[in-house]
């Protein structure tokens, strides 16, 4: 008997979790990544265990990048995008486009898309002062710089004494359009908050937000500890301008919503907890394949064979993106077989 073949589009958590959950119940997967190597957005997060581990979920997706590299029923294609796809007797024929000019014809009998997301546009926002000021960064560039650097002092040097994280960022902003929450920003800075606590015991360190959510297991009890133990201030505000000149330290401008004054503050390192939104081009692939979509442009429900897995779907944590996808791919099993 031939074997099922599948084609996954998005070598990111999801896109890999998918690809293993199908392999390991014996279906042939095509895997295909736009970038150089797959893992996506969350293989370039820094580890953020302390004195324990905490949970952000890091090494999961570097585990899941090494199952793909030695699964002989996934076949990778990198630098790749999907040329043509249209509708061929109970499955797909897919065109690829893969390593600059290489291209390749696929029939697949179904198709898991998982485009994950991109961070907000912060051209779209410039009272934060991003790409003006050097020491306002977004949380990923933290992150990139944790990883690379091995730590805060190594990465922006050991005058950093006072950091400000704020979150919401093209998040629950009606006048951008962007009503809904990301849903994993705020343990996302808390996480590296704490690492950064652990490196730096007399720093001041602040998070500004609008409500802190908590999802997921443990997290109340996480953040309580980063109040109580570790002495991160919450602000309840959003800042409404930071900016540099005339002083050699960046300016917070925010109106403490608790207190109801405004106040300016100074910072050595300010980090932009970024929205999660839908990756660029999703919207044109999702027309191509019947996939509708909700107001805020996140995938939903899809054409008979294809099917939504991970962040494209919405925000979701790494833990809950890798549950999602093997579900996605449970679905698919499920539609080969039916």
């Amino acid at each position: 008997m031939e074997r099922k073949k599948v084609l996954v589009i998005g070598g990111g958590a999801a896109g890999m979790s998918s690809a293993l959950e199908l392999a390991e119940r014996g279906v042939e997967v095509y895997l295909v990544e736009k970038e150089k190597e797959i893992g996506g957005r969350a293989a370039t997060y820094c580890c953020k265990a302390t004195d324990e581990c905490n949970r952000c979920a890091a090494c999961l997706v570097l585990q899941e990048k090494d199952k793909v590299a030695q699964e002989p029923l996934i076949q990778v294609y990198t630098s790749a995008r999907v040329e043509e796809i249209k509708k061929r007797g109970n499955g797909y024929q897919v065109k690829i486009l893969y390593d600059g000019d290489d291209a390749v014809t696929l029939e697949v009998q179904a198709v898991i898309v998982a485009t994950g997301f991109d961070p907000y546009d912060l051209s779209r926002r410039s009272e934060f002062a991003y790409g003006v000021e050097k020491n306002v960064i977004t949380g990923l560039e933290l992150e990139k710089a944790i990883k690379e650097k091995g730590g805060l002092v190594a990465a922006f040097g050991s005058d950093i004494k006072k950091i400000g994280f704020i979150q919401c960022v093209g998040s629950r902003d009606l006048s951008i359009g962007n009503g809904y929450c990301s849903r994993v920003c705020c343990m996302y800075a808390a996480k590296l908050a704490k690492i950064i606590r652990h490196e730096l015991p007399d720093a001041e360190i602040n998070i500004f937000y609008m409500d802190f959510q908590s999802f997921g297991k443990c997290f109340s009890e996480f953040n309580k500890e980063l109040r109580e133990t570790d002495k991160i201030k919450f602000i309840r505000a959003i800042p409404s301008k930071i900016y540099g000149f005339p002083y050699d330290r960046l300016t917070v401008r925010y109106t403490d919503s608790l207190v109801g004054k405004q106040t300016e503050d100074k910072y050595d390192l300010i980090v932009l907890s970024l929205a999660i939104t839908p990756s660029r081009g999703s919207r044109d692939l999702a027309e191509r394949l019947g996939i509708t979509l909700d107001k805020y442009g996140f995938m939903q429900g899809g054409a008979e064979g294809i099917f939504a897995a991970g962040v494209c779907e919405g925000p979701k944590d790494i833990p809950q993106t890798i549950g999602h996808a093997k579900a996605a791919a449970g679905e698919a099993y499920r539609y080969l077989f039916s």
